[in-house]
């Protein structure tokens, strides 16, 4: 406990030095009391993927570090309307030059696009499709399975799609729409490359919450704090084509 309290302690730490910069941007940007709204805005970090933590990336023949920033605005016009947009870098590691000791941040966004900072320990995880997806005949197995288990959600919450942050994978539950095929310009169906989801966890996850987490304080169920929409999943996709097509998006 004494370990979590100094945890949570640093958090509160690096929170206020944000917001410490975030005010003096602000001041700098400033328009009277106001921010000023055509002010520069920078990409905000928000993954640092090494190759050799997450299995299966693509293109390991050319890269080993994948960085994951988006703008942290709402874009009315964007593939999935009124959130951040992504911006990828694929890169070798060894091409990388000296960090920046004071990283820029925004004037004005949402606060809920703003990452805490977090240390990623990856584990490796298997999914399985969305039960729309699937063949029919296995799909109404998949049912008629839930019926006698008496949760129709059972497939999808406890053996198919773990929640929270990830990368690759089948991606995500989709509540809000039926799933469709995230086609690339090209004709190539694009893949899921990475999820941000509103928390980890919530209080009906039974079978993925971490056993290390449990009975620890409700904040590790979001260590990110970054929320989307009414708290819903924001999902990224690639083209295994090429890592310069257009990567498509996706909110459920």
């Amino acid at each position: 406990m004494a370990e979590l309290a100094r945890s949570g302690t640093q958090a509160r730490r690096i929170q206020d030095a944000h917001q410490r910069r975030m005010r003096e941007l602000e001041l700098e940007y400033a328009v009277g009391d106001e921010p000023d709204p055509s002010a520069p805005t920078p990409l905000i970090p928000v993954a640092q993927l090494y190759y050799r933590d997450v299995p299966g990336l693509p293109w390991p023949e050319r890269y080993d570090l994948l960085q994951i920033l988006w703008c942290p605005r709402n874009h009315p016009n964007a593939d999935t309307p009124y959130n951040p947009v992504f911006e990828l870098r694929w890169r070798l590691s060894e091409t990388i030059g000296d960090q920046l000791d004071s990283p820029p941040r925004p004037v004005s966004c949402p606060e809920e696009y703003l990452p805490n900072p977090c240390v990623v320990h990856p584990e490796v995880v298997t999914e399985y499709p969305n039960g729309a997806s699937l063949p029919p005949p296995l799909e109404k197995s998949i049912r008629d399975w839930e019926d006698e288990m008496g949760d129709n959600l059972t497939y999808h919450w406890e053996s198919a799609l773990a929640p929270g942050w990830k990368a690759m994978g089948h991606g995500g539950y989709w509540g809000v729409i039926d799933p469709y095929p995230m086609t690339c310009a090209c004709g190539e169906e694009q893949q899921p490359l990475f999820t941000v989801a509103s928390g980890e966890y919530d209080a009906g996850t039974h079978a993925w919450r971490p056993v290390e987490e449990d009975g620890t304080d409700p904040t590790t169920q979001d260590p990110v704090e970054v929320f989307i929409g009414r708290g819903y999943t924001l999902q990224l996709y690639y083209c295994p084509r090429s890592e310069h097509h257009a990567n498509r998006t996706e909110m459920f």
